[in-house]
């Protein structure tokens, strides 16, 4: 019985893997890849986390809003990095952390820095809904962690659907 237990965990295991697999060849072929790289789901409000293409945690975030505010600030498509970081004199809507986002841009071949990122949020009900401004929430307690370990460069893949 534990046999098949198992067989089924690696079943599933790659399943899940291949789902992924057509994100990862959206990564432009020039860009070096970081042992760490999210996927962001914006369909789902999911912010996936891979470590050498390991899927190893999943988050519920908000991404950007069509409607909450003046314009539509839906998170886009795209392939991102993390960029500076922030932990002292934030405003109270960016909760504890704070890691911006550059966005690649490929007919430069560079990435250019946004006013979008990766943040802790003083509205922790809206997690799991897409009510951002465009930056993608977290739960304070996630991005402390994710602040504390992920490096600066780490990709980030945004996408509708999985």
């Amino acid at each position: 019985m534990k046999y098949l237990g198992i067989k089924l965990l690696i079943i599933l295991f790659s399943l899940q893997l291949m789902a992924f697999t057509h994100v990862f060849d959206r990564i432009p072929q020039e860009l070096v890849h970081s042992d760490y790289i999210f996927i962001v789901e914006i369909e789902s409000q999911t912010n996936y986390l891979f470590y050498k293409g390991t899927l190893i945690d999943q988050f519920s975030v908000s991404t950007g809003s069509k409607t909450r505010y003046k314009g539509n600030r839906e998170m886009k498509e795209g392939v991102w990095r993390l960029g500076l970081r922030m932990d002292k004199d934030l405003a109270a809507i960016y909760g504890a952390r704070l890691i911006y986002l550059e966005k690649y841009n490929s007919k430069t071949k560079q990435f250019v820095k946004t006013n979008k990122a990766f943040h802790g949020t003083n509205e922790p009900y809206n997690i799991g809904k897409p009510t951002s401004m465009g930056c993608v929430y977290h739960f304070d307690e996630d991005i402390i962690d994710l602040y504390t370990f992920i490096p600066k460069n780490t990709l980030v893949i945004t996408i509708k659907k999985v």
